[in-house]
């Protein structure tokens, strides 16, 4: 910027404005710099993992539903001793959850943890060739637990842990509503982490819930 015509007043008031866009540019960004120094403060200081919260988003297999047929509607006994009733088409969703956990120390947390997974299946008269009810049911489980770690690196640890709670289930069989709540437990007698504050985790487990892996991304705070 140069201002070399003092005796232009137009000149003058143009440049006055340049200096004070200059100033306020200048002022803004010290201003962004000193308030950002103290996120990168908090960010390193995050980083050596001293957050004490932790919430993760995971993702399993289908759930085992062992009283699927326990729950089913009779509304055809009947037919079915003559015809064979018959299930087909059944879907079973992957069981997603949510969890949050509580660094007591620096090896045991407790948590909390919602699930969610759906099942559906059609009844079928093979004599009739034909679909005669369906059956469809949304599960959500709430399940406080406790887990140990061990073996904890930087970057790396490994954990076992244990919950337990109640599954509200509700949807339609045939013409009949269903509304139940169980009780349901889940044991996972490995997993591993992966990270520092952003983590990945994969886990065994098993219970009446479902059986066999689970991957998950956390958050450490």
């Amino acid at each position: 910027m140069t201002c070399l015509s003092s005796n232009v007043s137009a000149r003058t008031y143009i440049c006055i404005i340049q200096l004070i866009t200059l100033v306020m540019r200048k002022s803004f960004i010290l201003a962004f710099l000193f308030a950002t120094l103290p996120l990168v403060s908090y960010a390193q200081q995050g980083s050596k993992g001293k957050g004490k919260t932790e919430i993760s988003i995971n993702i399993s297999g289908a759930p085992i539903d062992v009283n699927f047929e326990d729950d089913s509607y009779d509304y055809a006994s009947d037919l079915a001793s003559i015809y064979g009733m018959k299930e087909r088409n059944y879907v079973y969703s992957p069981l997603f959850s949510v969890m949050g956990e509580y660094l007591l120390k620096n090896k045991i947390s407790l948590g909390m943890e919602a699930v969610y997974w759906y099942t559906s299946k059609d009844y079928y008269d093979p004599f009739m060739d034909e679909v005669t009810g369906a059956y469809s049911r949304h599960s959500v489980a709430l399940m406080p637990g406790i887990k140990y770690r061990y073996s904890i690196k930087k970057y790396f640890s490994l954990h076992s842990g244990v919950s337990a709670g109640a599954v509200l289930q509700f949807g339609k069989d045939g013409q009949q509503d269903i509304n139940a709540v169980k009780p349901v437990f889940q044991v996972v007698p490995i997993g591993m982490r992966i990270g520092n504050d952003f983590y990945v985790t994969l886990e065994y487990y098993f219970g009446n819930i479902a059986l066999g892996a689970r991957v998950g991304i956390g958050y450490r705070f």
